[in-house]
């Protein structure tokens, strides 16, 4: 989620990975659409990438590796 937002994320969500703590570097600045939110571990969910090889992987990112795009 983007510093200074209160947006929460929600399933269909348009997202751009950032650069987190725990982020894989060669997927920073891709994007992607939520499919789907965790309750545990809080903050996480699963993002099916834009353009992936595989269009039905999903992809495991906590919250402060997103930010919400509109396209």
């Amino acid at each position: 989620m983007e510093p200074g937002t209160d947006h929460d994320l929600t399933e269909g969500d348009r997202v751009r990975i950032q650069q987190g703590s725990r982020s894989i570097p060669n997927l920073v600045g891709r994007l992607g659409t939520i499919v789907e939110i965790f309750r545990l571990p809080r903050d996480s969910c699963m993002v099916r990438l834009d353009g992936d090889a595989n269009r039905l992987r999903e992809w495991f990112f906590y919250h402060d590796e997103l930010v919400v795009t509109s396209g």
